[in-house]
């Protein structure tokens, strides 16, 4: 496993349930953690988790502390809740469902001159995603894709200027996404 998927591990467990307490110092916390870390990782080795904590302390992404009955708690800080968005950021991808349900995810964006280089980096991260560019600021998808676009603006500060519907037509020009995701026309619609 990667030093990167088992810090994403602990930093999420952290996120998600707050704190984790414990009664023996750092290399007991590796054990405490081991169990809250989902099955896909199972295979972790307790000094793998160990040597993490260790880095994520020493860059200052948790943190522990001394409560008064003498339990040492472990928390996630700022620094680290930002290492885990860039992350998730880094590891997003849309989820293609089995079958279409004929909808298209229609993604638009306004954005300032001022906002350029946040604009170009999310063109780029929406044709990461396999997003189709149907027009300068249009992009296009058969998945729903709403939150992951949200999070994608939200990273880069341009939310006010992102939108993101869902439509069973693109118009006169739909053959385009068709032939881009080798999709079949939808039958005639009532």
């Amino acid at each position: 496993m990667r030093k990167n998927e088992i810090v994403r591990s602990i930093l999420m467990v952290l996120a998600s349930t707050g704190l984790v307490a414990a009664t023996v110092m750092l290399p007991g916390l590796a054990i405490a953690l081991k169990p809250l870390l989902t099955k896909k990782h199972s295979g972790i080795k307790r000094l793998s988790i160990e040597r993490a904590l260790r880095r994520l302390k020493t860059r200052r992404m948790v943190q522990i502390t001394l409560d008064a009955g003498g339990n040492e708690t472990l928390s996630i800080t700022e620094a680290g809740r930002v290492r885990l968005r860039r992350l998730e950021f880094e590891d997003l991808i849309l989820k293609i469902p089995k079958s279409w349900d004929g909808y298209w995810s229609v993604i638009l964006f306004d954005i300032p001159e001022r906002h350029k280089t946040a604009r170009d980096a999310l063109r780029m991260k929406l044709r990461s995603l396999g997003c189709f560019q149907y027009h300068k600021s249009v992009f296009v998808h058969f998945v729903p894709c709403e939150d992951e676009v949200d999070f994608i603006a939200e990273t880069f500060q341009i939310r006010r200027y992102v939108t993101v519907f869902r439509t069973r037509s693109l118009g006169h020009q739909e053959h385009r996404a068709y032939r881009h995701f080798h999709l079949k026309p939808q039958a005639l619609r009532r």
